[in-house]
């Protein structure tokens, strides 16, 4: 792509879009406002990052667990995490979608407040905002199915 001089800038330019949107949504703002909203022909959500939780039995109050990632490995500029699916120890999945929420994050860790009777070994899987942000912290992202079984692999260049 040759250089091009945009406005009045003294220097050619080469514009570069590095939106991740026009591959990916998430499970946030974009799924709300961009007119290529998931399902039907739209691009597929962005990665659910799965995390091991709570992090000590029992948690630190019945209503809070601590959760094994943090703004280390997911996107959080936009939103924080969004709670999704609890696997308990059975194997047992269980939609949480507005049953639990990410409080807060610290750099390896993040704060979930829920009604859910977690125990150490239950795997929790969080939606994520700005696929971009999600890009850059991972070089390589696992594809999976929907047995969870790793089919493929993406490589990212942020």
């Amino acid at each position: 792509m040759a250089a091009e001089q945009i406005g009045t800038l003294s220097r050619p330019v080469r514009t570069v879009l590095r939106s991740g949107c026009y591959v990916t949504h998430d499970h946030g703002s974009y799924e709300v406002t961009s007119p290529l909203r998931s399902g039907g022909d739209g691009p597929a959500r962005c990665g659910r990052p799965w995390s091991c939780g709570p992090k000590c039995s029992p948690p630190p109050s019945p209503a809070n667990a601590i959760v094994g990632f943090g703004k280390r490995d997911v996107s959080y500029d936009q939103e924080l995490p969004i709670p999704l699916t609890w696997i308990d120890a059975a194997g047992t999945r269980t939609d949480v979608t507005g049953r639990a929420k990410v409080g807060k994050l610290n750099d390896q860790h993040a704060f979930l407040r829920s009604d859910l009777p977690l125990r150490p070994g239950d795997v929790l899987t969080f939606g994520i905002a700005h696929p971009c942000t999600a890009f850059d912290k991972w070089r390589l992202l696992p594809v999976i199915d929907t047995n969870t079984t790793v089919v493929d692999a993406i490589r990212t260049f942020f």
